[in-house]
């Protein structure tokens, strides 16, 4: 099971035990959450877009119109 954390805007996937695993993102995210399999993120940016991203950190699409400001 993975957590993750927010620094700097961008997302780190971290073990449960804290060690890092990945950073992901454009350095914009304010919230982001795994969904039940951990396959995907969703990450919120600072722009209120969300982006669908693969745990490997490449993009599978971005949704939204700006106002966003938190997906799960």
């Amino acid at each position: 099971m993975n957590i993750l954390q927010i620094k700097s805007g961008k997302v780190e996937i971290r073990k449960d035990n804290g060690s890092l695993v990945r950073t992901i993102g454009n350095g914009d995210a304010v919230s982001a959450d795994f969904n039940s399999d951990q396959s995907l993120v969703a990450i919120t940016t600072v722009k209120g877009k969300v982006e669908i991203r693969k745990e490997n950190g490449s993009l599978v699409r971005t949704i939204g119109n700006g106002d966003a400001t938190n997906a799960r």
